[in-house]
């Protein structure tokens, strides 16, 4: 029998591969903002649209009481509550006729080279989909809307902050909005046009080390923790940078307005109700391949609550306000969004 250009990608082989790429090519699960939940794995196995993942509530409250002779303790009580985490069904097929390929000759074959493309691809669906989930959670940027569960982790002009180009001042409110959890936060998201403004200012510190991680006793306070990135991590006022031109924003041209998001480690979980598969098909009539990838999978900001019942929600669904409500203390929630502009536009 001859081999086909589909029998080049086997879906046995090439899964695992694109497994370990994804995993690899992540910068929020490699830098530790995104964390495996071994827990959401064994509950979306067992089925359904929703998970639950149950806590304690906060701190034990109330102060030390005196004891007498005729007094007894009062007990205290601690109560439980639930977070609530929606499966997400995604998939995409791709697909090149025969002619394509002849069409550029001794070049590429597209099969292969959309194979080779499909880490990249998959990470930044899922990126896509993490950033509607904050939108949703923070409200739109500058919307005067005090329903979002994080308008009060929000640096904004709705909060009183008129959006300026970021600067260590915003750092400073980020971990004073969390409190005495403030000095948690580890990792910063940005667009490029924010991170090139401060590379321009000088104020990116790179991070080496002849290991190839990063050098956790470095100097000046720029320190990486717990990241198996390349050899040069980039790092702001001590947090590790996390580049992607997905974050959302507002506005065009100069009067572009971008999200920030600070993050401690862990701000975020994830799942699988299933491991990501690729299949390939070939149609000998259209003489046509093609290849196939799902995935069902959660991405779950701690501390919040997926509050309506629409099921496999859509991004837009996601990014509405009323999906998302809050169930942790607010500075027990590991997330802060400044809003910024840019001098690079």
């Amino acid at each position: 029998m001859a081999t086909l250009r589909s029998d080049l990608i086997i879906p046995e082989v090439f899964t695992p591969y694109l497994i370990e790429e994804t995993t690899q090519r992540d910068a929020f699960l490699q830098s530790g903002v995104v964390t495996p939940l071994a827990e959401l794995n064994l509950s979306a196995e067992r089925g359904g649209d929703f998970v639950k993942i149950p806590f304690y509530k906060a701190n034990l409250s109330g102060d030390f009481e005196v004891l007498t002779d005729s007094l007894s303790l009062t007990p205290g009580k601690i109560t439980a509550d639930n977070q609530i985490a929606a499966v997400l069904h995604r998939g995409r097929a791709f697909s090149s006729r025969d002619l394509a390929a002849l069409a550029v000759g001794g070049g590429p074959d597209p099969m292969a080279a959309i194979a080779q493309k499909m880490a990249a691809y998959v990470n930044n669906q899922k990126q896509k989909d993490l950033f509607s989930c904050l939108t949703g959670a923070f409200g739109s940027i500058n919307a005067n809307d005090s329903n979002s569960a994080l308008f009060d982790l929000t640096i904004d002009s709705e909060s009183g902050d008129t959006p300026t180009t970021l600067s260590p001042r915003h750092v400073a409110k980020a971990q004073a909005l969390l409190g005495d959890q403030g000095q948690k936060l580890t990792s910063v998201a940005m667009h490029s046009k924010v991170f090139y403004d401060l590379v321009e200012r000088n104020a990116i510190d790179r991070i080496y080390d002849n290991t190839g991680a990063p050098d956790t006793g470095a100097t000046g306070g720029s320190t990486v923790r717990a990241f198996d990135g390349p050899t040069a991590v980039n790092t702001f006022m001590g947090l590790n940078v996390i580049v992607s031109d997905d974050v959302p924003t507002t506005g065009s041209g100069s009067s572009t307005e971008y999200s920030t998001f600070f993050f401690t480690q862990g701000a975020v979980v994830t799942g699988e109700q299933a491991p990501i598969r690729t299949q390939t098909d070939r149609d000998i009539l259209a003489l046509e391949e093609a290849m196939a990838v799902d995935l069902h999978y959660i991405y779950h900001p701690v501390g919040l609550k997926y509050a309506v019942s629409t099921v496999n929600p859509t991004r837009t669904v996601l990014e509405t306000v009323a999906s998302w409500s809050k169930v942790y203390e607010t500075k027990n929630i590991g997330i802060v969004r400044a809003t910024n502009v840019s001098n690079q536009d």
